[in-house]
């Protein structure tokens, strides 16, 4: 058992920890980032099937001293109200609540329990869900007290909406910067034949053609981790190799020469993103290659920090390699903007950023 912390924040999600998926990810470094700033958060999950928790948060890369309660009641074949009843007066005693789920929000709201909602995929989880006007009614109510939007296009849609500027903070994710400062620095020299890896699940509308095509036109050393997804056959000429835990990460980055983010145009998020990928790439120090997308050019500055493409070009991708290849003073000044920018994002400091908007840390 958790010794009960009064005016702690409370986190309330349906990730599984036993699947290894991006929102989990990012909500347990959320979680770590304002532990490491001084503000506990408990975090209520759904229960870990078969694994073991620590292990797990190991393998996250995290803390493993987390307060993580997992609950039956917030697994996805229950409703969510059988939870609400039952934590209730934890809810209530807490500094506020943090959720990245609409429909977790519009419970908080009609309960009259003051809470925080991150933004992650505009579209779908407040358009397409039919949650936009629910949440937006109760953030100008004042009982959902800030909205957190990912990105500035998720913003943009929230302030043509009707939701008050003055309690939107734009909150891009972040990354462990310590996980990638022992990695071996950028080597212009490997540019004549470059690493390129892929980690991610394996499927084709995440746009990794593209690895396919820079293998087939023989630009370099092609390697895809991950998952395959069912139907998905990897081209000829890459080296495929099975998942690997989120910790392993940063050393995969370490073995890449030229990281490429090829996001699709009509990828569900395309509009409203902070895809974690990206600042572990700018983190590990590398040229990137990415797609010419608005919510990826809130961060990437063509020819500065990233070269920017076509995202459905694939001829476009591999002139990008070819012109790295041919100019390692732009690639190492790619790299090396990439490296600056990222020490931007920590997770501690996106932490700091919210607590001071949202009033539970003193202005800076």
């Amino acid at each position: 058992m958790h010794p009960q912390s009064p005016q702690a924040l409370v986190y309330v999600g349906r990730s599984r920890l036993h699947r290894n998926r991006a929102n989990l990810i990012q909500a347990l470094h959320v979680a770590e980032g304002f532990r490491n700033i001084g503000l506990p958060m408990r975090m209520y999950l759904p229960p870990a099937e078969g694994c073991d928790v620590r292990r797990v948060l190991e393998d996250f890369g995290v803390s493993p001293d987390l307060d993580i309660r997992p609950t039956q009641w917030l697994h996805t074949r229950f409703r969510l109200w059988p939870f609400f009843l039952r934590f209730r007066r934890e809810l209530r005693a807490a500094r506020s609540v943090f959720t990245p789920l609409p429909q977790v929000s519009g419970i908080l709201a009609a309960l009259g329990i003051p809470h925080v909602l991150e933004i992650h995929d505009a579209e779908r989880d407040l358009i397409a869900k039919g949650m936009l006007d629910t949440v937006i009614s109760a953030h100008r109510k004042g009982v959902l007290t800030r909205l957190l939007p990912v990105s500035r296009g998720a913003e943009r849609l929230l302030l043509d909406s009707g939701a008050d500027p003055a309690r939107v903070t734009v909150a891009p994710n972040g990354v462990e910067l310590g996980a990638y400062q022992a990695l071996p620095a950028f080597d212009p020299a490997r540019l004549a034949a470059p690493r390129l890896v892929y980690l991610g699940t394996l499927e084709r509308k995440r746009g990794i053609e593209v690895f396919g095509a820079a293998a087939a036109a023989g630009l370099g050393q092609v390697t895809l981790i991950g998952n395959k997804a069912p139907g998905y056959t990897p081209p000829p000429g890459v080296v495929v190799l099975p998942f690997v835990p989120h910790h392993e990460v940063p050393g995969w980055y370490g073995r890449t020469d030229i990281v490429l983010l090829p996001y699709p145009k009509d990828i569900a998020t395309a509009d409203s993103m902070s895809p974690m990928k990206l600042f572990e790439a700018l983190a590990a120090g590398r040229p990137i290659v990415a797609s010419n997308l608005p919510v990826l050019r809130e961060l990437l500055t063509h020819e500065e920090n990233a070269l920017l493409v076509d995202a459905d070009d694939a001829d476009a991708w591999l002139a990008a390699i070819r012109r790295l290849q041919a100019d390692p003073r732009l690639a190492a000044t790619l790299a090396g903007n990439a490296r600056e920018l990222a020490s931007r994002f920590t997770w501690e400091k996106r932490a700091a950023d919210i607590a001071r908007a949202c009033g539970w840390l003193p202005a800076a």
